[in-house]
């Protein structure tokens, strides 16, 4: 099976373009009618996020699954790419945001140190970054991989030069990130999916997964708070950004295993809320490591 960075975008572009499209002409109601088909058509012909969603599922929810909750897991998925069309064009109104726990962000800049923002894919990344538009806009650092072969994001009107974009993989990634925390700035980062770097392995959902160091080591090299934050499908118009405070970061020379407290830490977190909202888990590829 393929690793995850080596999956293309299923779908042909102008299957994509179609919906965009009625999205913006046709509105929500209809285009949401038409996702049914749309997921049937997934759930039938892609046979690795059918399994990864029913290992994912029969985790979180322990009890086996069924076909019907395969289907509900990749509608609530293709439900907030649908939905994306509207945010990116600032169509909020369209949705009830519920943003809780800004506290914990206001807190975590108010030491002048700067803030690691940690997510995962469980949600939408894209909600978060949108949400913020909404609010004060506050100026943020977002450390991602850049598929050049992705068409969805550029066809839904998510505009990636809007974000001060970090591109990881590049020699200064890690350089570019440090000193936007120095000057005590926000960068917002996803902390789970190895993809190949340095790991360490946690316990999530009763089997071992690796996670990436990356992200910990960054901020204990900086002295950076960690606030974790989840963009979460509710169904409907229905969305909720949560922000977590991590607690304590590893001191500035903690390096390898010295970190595997805070990455378990990260996991714990990422598990209670796979429990509480299993169809926003967004990782459709093998995720655990060979038993």
């Amino acid at each position: 099976m393929k690793p995850w960075q080596a999956r293309r975008e299923r779908g042909s572009a102008l299957l994509i373009r179609l919906i965009a499209h009625l999205a913006r002409v046709a509105g929500r109601p209809l285009c949401r009618a038409l996702l049914y088909p749309i997921v049937a058509y997934f759930v039938i012909g892609d046979r690795q996020a059918r399994r990864a969603s029913r290992e994912f599922l029969e985790r979180a929810r322990g009890r086996r699954v069924t076909l019907g909750d395969v289907f509900a897991h990749l509608h609530c998925f293709a439900a907030t790419l649908l939905d994306r069309v509207y945010m990116a064009a600032g169509q909020f109104d369209r949705f009830e945001l519920e943003i809780v726990g800004r506290e914990h962000l206001e807190r975590a800049l108010e030491a002048g140190k700067g803030c690691l923002l940690m997510g995962s894919h469980l949600g939408s990344f894209d909600l978060v970054m949108l949400a913020n538009r909404a609010g004060d806009d506050r100026p943020v650092a977002v450390m991602m991989h850049v598929d050049p072969r992705a068409r969805l994001r550029r066809i839904a009107g998510i505009d990636d030069s809007r974000m001060q974009l970090i591109v990881l993989g590049r020699p200064d990634s890690f350089l570019r990130a440090y000193e936007v925390l120095q000057r005590g700035g926000l960068v917002a980062v996803l902390a789970d999916r190895a993809g190949g770097g340095a790991h360490l392995e946690a316990d999530f959902l009763g089997r071992a997964a690796p996670f990436p160091l990356g992200p910990h080591l960054l901020a204990a090299r900086a002295g950076a708070s960690v606030v974790l934050f989840y963009g979460l499908y509710l169904g409907g118009n229905r969305y909720r950004v949560e922000f977590v405070d991590f607690g304590q970061t590893a001191p500035a020379g903690a390096r390898a295993t010295a970190l595997q407290p805070m990455v378990d830490r990260y996991v714990l977190g990422l598990a209670h809320q796979a429990r509480r909202h299993p169809d926003n888990w967004f990782n459709f590829y093998p995720f655990w490591s060979p038993p």
